[in-house]
């Protein structure tokens, strides 16, 4: 049997709480969307608009039970740490420092704790308190109404909020134009592929993939290895991103991207996102439904755009 997300979260967590899950995973499994542990605190089960709690017997409650939930201990929280780790914290440090670690299934887990800085930045987290495991989805053919509606090869922008669905469109997308032209896929975090311990969890076509890479340096060694028609990548964020595209532009490569933003009035209010729509990176802006993730609620065409 093929496994699922939740078969590799529950690989990474104490024995008492797999038990409990596998019980009640019939009545939250299609819906969830993230687990989060935190240190003596309850077991929280979220879907898109609500959160659930997890008794020692496998039933789900919207509200705390007193005495009845599962609390992680603090041993517990060590000791799934150490299991996201391979039990090499050390061999994990890089992505530790930056939030987040990828396990199997495409499930990224973020963390939380108390930062040791260096210089100016993380250089160590201790005493982790928090662990929020985000359940991927792969939904094979979720962007044909998209590219019925588009040219990707002039440039998309896919905004919207948290948990919206932009991750799972944009992998559909990149698989599907792979067959099309020559797409790189600047997969920073390994949530596109679901990359870890080296094996990819999601399917891309012929899509190349520069997994764990930064994204401006993924970009650059695309442009000058792999000679891309289109450079696909996930959250854009940065000054730093500003600077990749319009590199990439300069180099005749098209991009296709998302964006944490609402509307189009967020996006072209907040700095860094006025500056990447004015780099002409994007003929298309498209924004997902907030209410009903997955799907498409708007797309603006940008006739300034490139190309």
């Amino acid at each position: 049997m093929e496994k699922k997300s939740l078969d590799y979260i529950m690989d990474n967590l104490p024995e008492r709480m797999v038990k409990a899950l596998q019980k009640a995973r019939g009545a939250f499994e299609d819906r969830v969307t993230e687990i989060v542990l935190r240190t003596e605190r309850p077991l929280c089960i979220y879907e898109s608009n609500r959160l659930f709690f997890i008794t020692e017997n496998g039933y789900l409650s919207d509200s705390v039970l007193t005495g009845d939930m599962i609390t992680v201990g603090a041993s517990e929280m060590k000791d799934t740490v150490l299991r996201l780790c391979d039990y090499s914290v050390y061999a994990y440090q890089h992505e530790i420092n930056s939030g987040y670690i990828t396990i199997g299934g495409g499930v990224r887990v973020g963390l939380c704790g108390q930062a040791v800085m260096s210089d100016g930045r993380v250089s160590n987290v201790r005493n982790i308190s928090s662990l929020c495991f985000r359940i991927a989805r792969d939904v094979k053919g979720c962007a044909d109404s998209l590219l019925s509606k588009i040219d990707p090869l002039k440039g998309v922008l896919i905004c919207g909020a948290p948990g919206s669905g932009k991750t799972t469109m944009i992998r559909d997308v990149a698989r599907q134009l792979s067959y099309r032209c020559r797409v790189s896929v600047a997969d920073e975090r390994c949530e596109l592929s679901a990359c870890s311990r080296g094996e990819m969890g999601f399917g891309l076509g012929l899509c190349d993939i520069f997994a764990g890479y930064p994204k401006g340096i993924a970009a650059h060694q695309a442009i000058r290895s792999m000679a891309p028609q289109v450079i696909v990548c996930d959250e854009l964020g940065d000054q730093s991103d500003v600077e990749m595209l319009s590199y990439s532009l300069r180099c005749g490569v098209s991009f296709i991207a998302t964006v944490h933003a609402s509307s189009m009035h967020d996006l072209r209010n907040r700095v860094i996102t006025k500056d990447l729509i004015n780099t002409g990176a994007f003929r298309y802006i498209v924004f997902m439904n907030a209410d009903a993730p997955g799907r498409i609620d708007r797309i603006y065409e940008m006739c300034d755009s490139h190309g």
